[in-house]
């Protein structure tokens, strides 16, 4: 396994928005998804300029070591937000580095979410059966809130949310 590297958030442009793509139609990551099918150029277009027109939302391009390596999306809500990543599986995977690099995805997402974007509180969701991230998410603290169904490709899923607020990430952070 490669040693875990230093990634740190930009602020997507529209130069990422076919990597964007790639990475979001990758199958590891569509299985993972409420939305599973292959998302289509126009279709992906369009959400693109959805996201760039809302002020709410906040589309990053996580870069370890300065190469783009994945996706954070935070949509304000109510003092926190909601929050939601996917990774370039094939580059990492082929580079021995997609364990640690999500490692350190998750500590930028939470550093720049507490920090600069002074959230109170990050929310996500996953589905249950994707049981390694909702593991992952509760090894930097979050804790689950609460469970809902909901279809995906017309089979009903169990989804976990979980969230994490600021106070109680500052008490987990090293001295």
């Amino acid at each position: 396994m490669s040693p875990v590297p230093t990634v740190r958030l930009r602020p997507a442009t529209d130069d990422d928005r076919d990597r964007v793509l790639r990475w979001r139609n990758h199958e590891v990551v569509r299985q993972a998804s409420f939305t599973t099918h292959v998302i289509a150029p126009d279709e992906h277009a369009a959400w693109w300029s959805r996201v760039a027109a809302d002020d709410a939302r906040h589309l990053h391009i996580a870069c370890a070591d300065g190469e783009p390596v994945g996706v954070v999306l935070f949509d304000d809500a109510g003092g926190g937000a909601d929050w939601s990543f996917y990774l370039d599986v094939d580059g990492l995977e082929a580079r021995r580095a997609l364990l640690p690099t999500w490692i350190a995805t998750e500590i930028a997402t939470l550093d720049h979410a507490f920090g600069p974007a002074g959230y109170a509180e990050l929310r996500g969701e996953a589905l249950a059966k994707n049981s390694a991230v909702i593991k992952l998410h509760e090894r930097f603290g979050f804790t689950v809130t609460g469970e809902y169904r909901r279809d995906v490709d017309g089979e009903p899923e169990t989804v976990v949310r979980y969230a994490l607020t600021a106070a109680a990430y500052r008490e987990e952070e090293p001295a």
